[in-house]
């Protein structure tokens, strides 16, 4: 039904008021569009305020990822075991001899202290936004941690060939070795699911393997944990750096009670490592 405007309820309409429309229907109001702007015009108010409520979002989120660092008992005793352990390497790099080896423990000693960070940071995240940002925010410091593998891979394999040392020859080696291409290969993981998941065939393919990263993620941690044990009987150390595996060990079953109380079990559900062929 249609109702013709009279000369009141334009004075009293701002739009109508404005407008030089003649008098006609209300469905002549549908025809407003919003005001054009050109490149080199102000941002109309109501997109300010789109762009200020979407950083005020961004700002919770992080706040709340940061929160997840220090966010319970838990997440404080993991703190404390790897901060302690971090600092506790550090100072015995520094009240040791340094040589060209030293940056060996030292950029090991901070790639598990950036594993252990990005593995708190995500335990755990609930809103998509928050998963977002703490997978950019936890791959950042799995990158940091890989960079600094890579490095202390190459400083041990420099110097045993330049001195003549056999590689790979024992245990530390060997657990060490082995914590990197686990870390190595899960980084690479982490990195393609996220920002990359077509090579998998669908985003939801590439979601279906992040509990197997989670996985990798736990496991290269624990060997880490086991290499860092195994340095306390090199030579190195019971002639240079002087690491007690007692203190070592106790730092790292704070880490390891920390994180593993903050595990959520049902993010393993349908874990498959063999694919079983029916008979």
């Amino acid at each position: 039904m249609s109702h013709n405007v009279t000369s009141s309820e334009r004075e009293t309409d701002p739009l109508l008021a404005n407008s030089s429309t003649p008098q006609g229907s209300l469905s002549t109001r549908s025809s407003y569009s919003l005001p054009a702007f050109s490149m080199g015009s102000s941002i109309p108010s109501d997109a300010r305020s789109i762009n200020s409520i979407d950083s005020q979002i961004t700002k919770a989120n992080m706040g709340m990822i940061r929160r997840n660092l220090v966010s319970s008992r838990s997440s404080i005793l993991a703190q404390i075991g790897i901060i302690g352990m971090f600092f506790y390497v550090v100072w015995r790099i520094m009240a040791s001899d340094v040589i060209f080896f030293t940056g060996h423990p030292a950029l090991n000693n901070f790639a598990i202290l950036m594993l252990v960070q990005s593995i708190i940071l995500v335990q755990p995240t609930a809103s998509t936004a928050e998963k977002q940002l703490g997978g950019m925010v936890h791959g950042v410091f799995n990158l940091f941690g890989a960079i600094c593998y890579v490095l202390a891979f190459g400083i041990v394999f420099i110097n045993k060939t330049q001195n003549g040392g056999a590689h790979i020859h024992s245990a530390h080696a060997v657990v060490g070795l082995l914590a990197y291409v686990i870390l190595m290969v899960n980084v690479f993981i982490g990195f393609t699911q996220y920002w990359m998941p077509g090579i998998y065939g669908s985003v939801a393919r590439a979601k279906s393997l992040y509990k197997y990263h989670r996985v990798l993620g736990y496991i290269g941690l624990f060997f880490s944990f086991l290499a860092t044990g195994l340095a306390t009987i090199t030579p190195y150390n019971r002639s240079i750096l002087g690491l007690r595996f007692p203190i070592l060990l106790g730092f790292m079953i704070a880490t390891a009670l920390g994180l593993a109380i903050r595990i959520r079990p049902h993010k393993f559900q349908g874990l498959r490592f063999v694919k079983l062929r029916p008979s």
